[in-house]
């Protein structure tokens, strides 16, 4: 049996979170270079909302529920000397954290009853600040969003390490 799997790759790729037997839409920046099932890529920086309302509408068109989310943020290299004083990165980084909570609100009426993300992130790291922020802080969303949903969704959150 497939099911609908939407997978969110901000930075790097994880082969762990793709299944043969699902119906793949997947948002990137690029092209992908080591996926090689048959899936859907829709092209996005993550910074603009109009790219994620054709998103979403383009998956709306294309499932009628979806089953599984996927959030890829891993093999992040950064320059430590000025990443902590990179004011673009930084703002970008919070950014692309809003849109990404934005999106998730708007596909809420595609979840089928039993929902799952999985979050494929990169290990906690005390020279990463921020991209632990824009972890903790997603999480947190989405565990204070299965509270919420609850009465109409079985939310399971599926961490990767």
């Amino acid at each position: 049996m497939s099911y609908n799997q939407v997978l969110i790759v901000l930075n790097g790729e994880d082969q762990r979170v793709l299944s043969k037997k699902s119906n793949k839409i997947i948002l990137a920046e690029k092209k992908l270079q080591n996926i090689n099932q048959d899936h859907t890529l829709l092209q996005s920086t993550f910074e603009s909302l109009e790219d994620l309302i054709k998103a979403e509408a383009i998956i709306k068109n294309q499932f009628s529920k979806i089953d599984e989310l996927v959030i890829v943020n891993n093999h992040i290299d950064l320059n430590m000397i000025s990443y902590q004083y990179d004011y673009n990165y930084i703002k970008q980084n919070y950014k692309v954290l809003m849109n990404i909570i934005y999106f998730i609100n708007l596909l809420i009426p595609l979840f089928n009853e039993e929902f799952r993300f999985v979050l494929s992130f990169e290990k906690d790291n005390h020279y990463k600040v921020h991209l632990n922020n824009f972890k903790m802080s997603l999480i947190n969303y989405l565990n204070s969003l299965k509270i919420d949903l609850v009465e109409s969704n079985n939310i399971n959150i599926k961490k990767l390490d």
